[in-house]
This record gives C-alpha cells, structure tokens and sequence, in this order.
C-alpha cells in the first residue's frame, strides 16, 4: 500500500512556474511539483545518493547507491502554510518543530530556520504582512513567531539567561506546606517527604530559546486559527479568530492587542474543528462535530445559517451502490473546509466539506443553506488544493473500489487497477446544481507524483497521522449509565418507604 498525501498546498506563480507549484507532503517528505508540465522539481529531505558510477566496458554504467537509507522515525509533516507573496512555506512536524524554507529560483524548498514549540501546534499560518507566523498549539495558546527569526535577539537572550542563572545560583526546592498548616496524618506524612528532597535542586521550568511571544489563550484544545483584517478610521486592524474543542469561536485583536476579546460566536453544541473565512464578505463558516456548518457574521457574532449536513450525507449513501453505510446514529466530523469559486465571474464563493472517513465532499454554495449537495469519491479525502476552477483532491484510498453508478461519469470510466491518490476534479455548475467532474486532462500532470513510491507504516501508526478529529468528541464517564440506575433505584425505594417509617440520624 503507498502513502498516501495528507497535506497539499499551491505555491503561486513563480518565473520559473507561471501555472505555479503545488507542494505536497507524504509521510516525513515534501514533494513540489510544477503545474505546468506536472515534473517534480525537488524533494525534501533530499536523497543522498553516490556521485561515483562504476563504468565497465561490457554493459551500461551500474545504478546510482543511496549512502543514506530513509529514516522510518522522521517526523511526519502535519501542517503547510505559505507567505502572501509564496516565497517561503512553514511546515510543522509531528516532533513540535516549525520549519521554514525558501521557495527558490529554481523551485526548490531551502531550509532556513527550525524551532521546536513548548507543545505540539495543531494550526498555523503567515499573517499577510510576510513578517510573522502565527502559531496554535493543542494546549490552547497562540504564539507569534517572527517569520525570519533574528540570531542577534537569541545570543543576546542566552547570555542574559546564563548570567542571571551564575548570580542567583541553583534554587533550592521549597515545601509550600508546613506543620502549621498541615493537621491530617496523610498530609503530614507527605510533607515528611516533601522535606528529605528539599535540599535538591528544583526544576528549572526553561522556555523557548528562540523569539516568541505568547499572544492569547483559551482554557480548551485548540483547534483552527485565521487571520482577518477590518477598516476601521481609515486603518487596518487584524483580528486572530480562533476555535476550541469547547463550542467557543473567539475573536480576539490582532498583535500587540491579542489580549482584547471582541466578541465570541456561540451557537455549537459539540466541538469546532475547522473554520473558514469567505473572502470579500463578512462571513465566518465553521464545521465540527455538530449535523450542520455554521455560517457566522464573525463581525457582529451572530449565527445567520445552519446548513444540514446529515440530510445530504444520508442521501448520498442511501443508494445501494454506495459501499459505505451512513446511518441516523452514525457521527460527523468535519475534517476540512475549503472555498472554490462558484460563477463565472469568481466573485462568488462555494464551500468544499470533508468529513472524517467519509468518502465524498459536500458543496455548500451561497443562497442554497436548505440544501446541500454530496459528490462521491474513490476515497477519503485528505486534503483539498483550489487552482481556480479546479482542485485537486488527496485521498486515502483504503481498496479498490469497482466502478458504479453513483460516480461522475467519466469517473467511472477509470482503471479498476488503481486509484491515485492525487487526482483533479473541475467545478461545474449547471442547472442541477453545482458539481465536481473528473479533469483528466489536467490529471496528466499529476502522473510523476502518483508514480512517487513511499511505502506506509502499519495501519494504526497511518491512522493516528491521517484522522483524529473525531477523538475531539466528548464522551460519557463508563459508569455514567450505571450511575442513573443506581439515583432510579433510590428513588424508588425512597417512594415505597412508608410514611411513619424512622428515619436514622
């Protein structure tokens, strides 16, 4: 089985790339390929291979020798973010690092700094000024980070450190207890323990040796950051909008006013996981693990639609063509939304929903909130990259699927043999509605990155890198069930208990 890609993002137009690149990552490695003839331009990491070729005189030269085999513990990438001005791509790995490269002239992707957060980011991007990263961890924080970090500030930072750490010397550990304060035996018998490590030295709680500053918090994992910008008296101000597992959609000031909450948009009864902004309107569309997508004025806060994603999933799967089962008990979590233009004029814009294992997108366009349309798809989707009309799709394909009915035709027209995992679909809008149509001419391009070998780890390890959105859900305590029929019981012996019955103080 090859790994399949589960992040893509487009690079955009370069003077070596006037169709520009698209960036995908497979596994620990990032591929960039050029739009124009669908060549793969570089790799990252980069193989290391033998310059020397022995040449004998009998036969043709012998293959080149990796000096290097590819590391099976490289970190996965888990995040890509590019600049306004798609020059420099930030990528998150699973070991907490973001790294920064260089998109250069030849299209290749340059490292130019690694930093290690204090804990995992789960969301980020590059504000539009091309200046600074921001930064959105599992633990509910949001960072600002410089997008060139300078080495002068991190010198100038670790001997200050260092010299107030010579004069204050190692700081001893301190009980906060005491036997003034302490009364139980259990408590006491604690603090005797605490006492016998006083003298050791404490912990050193040490933060980032690198520039960073801590912009907001939300008590919740975190979950999906944006960036917006508003006009007001004549200046742009930035807004960081942010989600958490808790219902919560805050709007907060950009930097260095982060800690200014405008307003919250509150409306969900289960976990947010991902969010959007339309652009050109005041609309905020957010999705998690609630039946339907949120469409917000995130300006005012107000909730304006709910749009039913459990209808269009239900009907989509009713069919008995369909081989996966959508039932009334059966979950959704959102996984991904994405906005692709939806008229000619690209004034407009449709919302692309994937929902985690599900194989299919649901689009969403303005003016249509009672109804939404499902499209089926070979497999799960991972990741959507919009390239104009068209977008292309990386999918999780988990077997192969024979051809049906439920595809878009020329989709069924496709070889049993395999399905990519990277193909392009074109938008279209007809009188039925709007639709995804199989772009073969532009899956041509596509050919060299499907081709691209990388075997995939065991099923749970590719599982936990692929999905996790709908461990976001809350759940029940085990014994919740036990509990209520143990309060019923009580009650009712406590209503057959008569009523001159002593009652035992």
């Amino acid at each position: 089985m090859q790994h399949p890609y589960q992040i893509t993002a487009l690079c955009g137009s370069q003077a070596f790339a006037p169709e520009g690149l698209l960036l995908a990552a497979c596994g620990a490695k990032i591929i960039s390929v050029k739009l124009s003839d669908g060549s793969i331009v570089s790799q990252w990491p980069e193989q290391k291979v033998d310059s020397s070729v022995e040449a004998t005189s009998d036969g043709p030269p012998g293959k080149k020798r990796k000096l290097e085999p590819e590391s099976t513990t490289s970190p996965n990438v888990i995040k890509l973010a590019l600049s306004a001005d798609s020059n420099h791509v930030v990528a998150v790995t699973d070991d907490k690092s973001v790294r920064v490269f260089e998109v250069t002239e030849a299209g290749k992707l340059n490292q130019l700094s690694e930093r290690t957060m204090p804990k995992r980011p789960c969301a980020v991007l590059v504000t539009p000024d091309n200046k600074t990263i921001l930064c959105g961890d599992k633990f509910g924080d949001v960072y600002s980070l410089p997008l060139f970090p300078s080495a002068s500030v991190d010198q100038v930072e670790d001997s200050s450190n260092a010299e107030i750490k010579e004069e204050a010397g190692p700081k001893k550990y301190v009980p906060a207890a005491s036997t003034l304060t302490v009364h139980s035996g259990r408590n006491r018998r604690a603090l005797e323990n605490q006492m016998k490590q006083k003298d050791l030295q404490a912990k050193a709680k040490e933060g980032p040796k690198f520039e960073c500053q801590l912009l907001l918090g939300h008590v919740s994992m975190l979950t999906d950051v944006q960036f917006a910008t508003e006009e007001v008296d004549g200046k742009t101000r930035g807004y960081i909008i942010t989600a958490d597992r808790d219902e919560h959609i805050r709007i907060s000031r950009g930097a260095p006013q982060a800690h200014i909450i405008e307003r919250f948009c509150l409306g969900h009864k289960d976990f947010i996981s991902k969010i959007c902004l339309l652009q050109g309107t005041d609309l905020l569309i957010s999705g998690g693990g609630d039946d339907w997508l949120g469409v917000w004025d995130w300006r005012a806060g107000n909730l304006t639609e709910k749009r039913d994603m459990r209808s269009a999933l239900a009907a989509l799967f009713s069919s008995q063509s369909s081989n996966t089962s959508f039932g009334s008990e059966s979950s959704i979590a959102v996984s991904g939304l994405w906005t692709v233009p939806s008229g000619t004029d690209n004034k407009e814009s449709a919302i692309l929903v994937a929902c985690e294992k599900l194989p299919c997108l649901l689009i969403s366009t303005q003016g249509s909130a009672s109804r939404m349309v499902g499209v089926p798809l070979p497999g799960v989707p991972l990741d959507v990259a919009v390239i104009g009309s068209t977008v292309i799709v990386s999918m999780h394909v988990t077997e192969v699927r024979q051809s049906s009915s439920s595809l878009p035709s020329r989709q069924s027209n496709q070889s049993k043999a395999s399905t990519p995992r990277l193909q392009a679909y074109k938008v279209c809008n007809n009188e039925s509605g709007m639709t995804l149509e199989l772009d073969q001419n532009f899956g041509v391009k596509l050919t060299a990155a499907n081709n691209l070998m990388l075997p995939a780890p065991e099923r749970k390890q590719l599982e936990s890198l692929l999905y996790g959105i709908e461990n976001l859900r809350k759940r029940g305590a085990p014994d919740e069930g036990q509990d209520a029929a143990s309060e019923q019981a009580i009650d009712g012996a406590t209503n057959e208990m008569p009523e001159d019955t002593p009652l035992e103080e």
